[in-house]
């Protein structure tokens, strides 16, 4: 809540509490300004409760209502008793803007208390929750628009390190969290004494306290583990990061769970999970959807080990629990001598778990606080409402003493609604002149259940601008790849996200949003009345403000800025920044004046942009990329299975140079034998791609280099090879390059352009048309797997943090908003 608080002036929280102090500085609230309503807990788990919780009802709701009232922005912490309430008073404020943080299991399918399934189906439904965000864990299907994956942060991006772990025995699990039911910790312990009877010694570190410390260490005496299972109670983040990096597993067999906090930060340090399929588990390890089978099914993920069924009703009837006192009585194991023979085979394959062990490395480090910063600064600051001024603070008897008849800010109020029954340190605020002096209070959770607070996707209130992409074509190509990205990016943040195409489709029409509205015009000449009228026509009719255009359309943009009430920003693609006297700037730099502003995909494009063309505002933005999730078929790389995969995924031109990387493999496929060249990219039938295509059929290694043309499902493809490769003579901000780092291969790369601020060290750079250097780097990945999954991993890292969806589009938001 702390990173919340940061982007807001004052806070006012609603919700049950008791007076006590917090454990340490990092569990307390940190803001100057906060309000604290105190309202009665109440619950429905008996006669009696229920009772005495009905007659409370009517204070809470009034009390609730009121200071919603006087709140810029509503937050709702879900699900429980008084967040319910939250849930239904928000509804008669349709028009304030809302953020929900949805902290359980959101699966539709999950069994759970009937006042969850009610919070799930009011915010849920477009009728009653309006102008309002709903913050899930876990992408779920057929979800309504208002319903926003996120996530949960634990780490900084300066804390981000590859780790590749050592795979051998004794193997390490380790459980971190609160010893409490429900949480798998006696079926975790099962799991290691069972391996240590097939032979596969095994060790588990418990960190964490709760009500069953003492239930499992006689637990744990009683099937004498004392040797492979230690309890060693509640540790700093500190001394956790440091067991992360020494376990190779971390282990929640849980039955329920919102965001799996524990799994995250241990896949953070390279530790594979093994967990039960509940929530959006399956999601984080990347799993297929767990089949309905077995008692004890083991399933294979991506990142990850799936336990399923382990809590399935044949098994619960041979165990007994009273968690009390500790006794125990287990007649059975939860798992078959099959599922511990297929655990055993994969503990015991350590090219397996190092490559999974990676995979959840990168998986993780996506999710970093500044990630998280920045979607929660999304969330709260895309309304363009205007904060309401009221003199005093609602009148509520329960009020924290010392609060009575406090002057409020008049901007940037946010309420909290919590069921999580936050606790002041500060009970006696005092107050001078009418006005709030607080000295911290600070306040911390009541509640035994982990607070995980995040997420990651988006979806603010709407920008009110609508905004056109102008592409000349949607053919494979950097350029053309950034307007679809920018256009679908953009749909959910802006009145309306536009594109047109101007001269040519391709491929990259199939990949925009169906919300974002298209327009060809088939524009056969740079004065084409036709289509510039056709285009005018368009832009009147969408009421579109801004057009963005891309690349060599600029000049199409100019026209419509001279007839239309318009906003033209170029977006400058320009390859060849390292030849950038030779560009013809004829009409460029006369016209340019016209530029409302421009963005560059380089420092040097930048930098030549400002000191040669007349536009007033320029700026630097990084490309990105995004999963596209296309489901298209792909190719099967070819040649033999176990060759060494090299790919290089460019169109056939000049500026790639396929010349020099073909010269370099035939140097490096003389010193070995097992690499193969793979070549994806359009063949535009020049006479550069005539001799590109002439040298593979006559090359000594010919049988080794493959070429496949135009592909749509470039991401399927990458994850067949085993390393990615740029040779290009000049390069802007290369999307390949982008492409390969997701994948997690390791690159080789000329060094050009902005290569090498993409790159750093995650790579191997060379000089431009030095096929020897070239063929030299090749082989050193060629021959050394572990480099491989290093730098593979370390590139994914780098390219996570440096080049995502969400800071370009913020970015881009302000330069709009600027013009």
């Amino acid at each position: 809540m702390n990173i919340w608080f940061q982007q807001v002036n004052e806070v006012l929280i609603v919700a049950p509490a008791d007076i006590t102090k917090p454990l340490n500085k990092k569990e307390a609230y940190n803001i100057n300004s906060l309000y604290f309503f105190k309202v009665p807990a109440i619950s429905f788990t008996g006669i009696e409760k229920v009772l005495t919780s009905l007659i409370k009802l009517p204070y809470i709701f009034f009390t609730v209502f009121k200071v919603m009232q006087r709140a810029d922005h509503i937050h709702l912490r879900c699900p429980g008793n008084i967040s319910l309430i939250g849930c239904l008073l928000q509804v008669f404020f349709p028009k304030k803007p809302k953020s929900v943080k949805y902290a359980g299991n959101w699966d539709p399918k999950a069994k759970q208390p009937w006042t969850y399934r009610l919070q799930k189906w009011i915010l849920s439904n477009r009728l009653l929750s309006r102008n309002i965000k709903v913050l899930v864990y876990g992408n779920w299907p057929n979800q309504s628009d208002n319903i926003v994956p996120f996530f949960t942060a634990s780490f900084s991006e300066k804390e981000r390190e590859s780790l590749v772990k050592n795979f051998k025995q004794p193997y390490k699990f380790i459980f971190t969290g609160n010893l409490v039911k429900d949480k798998g910790i006696f079926e975790a312990i099962d799991l290691i004494g069972s391996l240590k009877n097939k032979g596969v010694i095994s060790e588990l570190d418990i960190y964490g306290d709760g009500v069953l410390e003492d239930s499992l260490r006689s637990y744990i005496q009683e099937k004498k583990l004392q040797s492979f299972v230690k309890l060693n109670g509640r540790k700093s983040l500190e001394e956790l990061k440091q067991a992360y990096k020494k376990a190779y597993f971390v282990i929640l067999l849980s039955k329920s769970e919102g965001w799996p906090k524990a799994l995250a930060e241990g896949m953070w340090y390279g530790c594979i999970p093994v967990a039960t399929p509940v929530s959006c588990v399956p999601w984080m390890l990347k799993a297929p959807s767990a089949p309905e089978g077995e008692t004890g099914e083991i399933i294979l993920a991506k990142r990850g080990i799936l336990l399923n069924n382990i809590y399935s009703i044949k098994f619960q009837k041979g165990r007994q629990f009273e968690y009390s006192k500790g006794s125990r009585n287990i007649s059975r194991t939860g798992f078959s001598e099959k599922d511990l023979s297929e655990i055993a085979r994969l503990i015991e394959n350590p090219e397996k778990l190092k490559k999974m062990s990676v995979a959840a490395q990168e998986w993780s480090q996506q999710y970093t606080l500044e990630k998280f910063e920045t979607a929660i600064q999304e969330i709260l600051g895309k309304h363009n409402q205007q904060p309401t001024t009221h003199k005093r603070e609602p009148k509520t008897e329960n009020r924290e003493p010392g609060t009575e008849n406090l002057q409020l800010k008049t901007h940037n109020r946010e309420l909290t609604i919590d069921n999580r029954q936050p606790i002041s340190d500060n009970p006696k605020q005092q107050t001078s002149n009418n006005k709030p002096k607080t000295e911290n209070p600070q306040l911390i959770t009541d509640n035994s259940q982990p607070i995980t607070d995040s997420i990651d996707q988006e979806s603010p209130d709407r920008a009110p601008l609508r905004v056109l992409q102008l592409i000349d074509s949607l053919r494979p190509g950097g350029a053309e790849r950034m307007a679809v990205n920018t256009a679908n990016s953009l749909e959910s943040f802006v009145n309306g996200s536009f594109l047109c195409c101007a001269r040519q489709e391709g491929l990259f029409k199939k990949e925009l949003k169906p919300e974002v509205g298209y327009l060809f015009l088939d524009k056969k000449s740079s004065l084409d009345p036709k289509a510039i009228l056709k285009l005018t026509r368009y832009i009147r009719e969408n009421k579109i403000n801004i057009i963005h255009a891309h690349g060599t359309s600029w000049f199409l943009g100019v026209l419509m800025k001279l007839s239309s009430k318009i906003k033209l920003v170029w977006h400058d693609h320009y390859g060849e920044s390292e030849n950038l006297e030779a560009r013809s700037i004829t009409v460029l730099k006369p016209l340019s004046g016209y530029f409302d502003g421009i963005i560059s995909v380089n420092i040097v494009l930048k930098g030549w942009a400002e000191k040669t063309l007349k536009a007033e505002r320029v700026i630097h933005l990084n490309n990105f990329i995004v999963e596209n999730g296309i489901k298209s078929p792909f190719p099967k790389l070819k040649g033999e299975i176990n060759s060494f995969k090299i790919i290089c995924v460019g169109n056939i031109r000049p500026q790639k140079d396929h010349l020099n990387l073909l010269r370099a493999f035939e140097i490096a496929a003389v010193s070995n034998r097992i690499i193969s060249l793979h070549l994806i990219g359009e063949d535009p039938d020049t006479v550069y791609s005539k001799a590109v295509l002439e040298e593979i059929s006559s090359s000594a290694v010919a049988d080794r280099i493959f070429f496949y043309g135009t592909q749509k499902n470039i991401p399927k493809i990458l994850e067949q090879a085993n390393l990615g490769i740029l040779s290009s003579r000049s390069e802007g901000m290369p999307l390949a390059l982008l492409e390969h780092g997701m994948a997690a291969l390791p690159v080789v790369c000329t060094n050009v352009g902005q290569i090498s601020e993409v790159v750093g060290n995650a790579g191997i750079l060379v000089d431009r048309n030095n096929s020897e250097e070239l063929a030299q780097a090749i082989l050193s990945f060629a021959e050394n797997n572990e480099l491989c999954l290093l730098k593979g991993a370390e590139l994914k890292s780098r390219i996570s943090s440096r080049f995502g969806e969400n800071s370009y589009r913020l970015d881009l938001l302000k330069f709009y908003k600027r013009i």
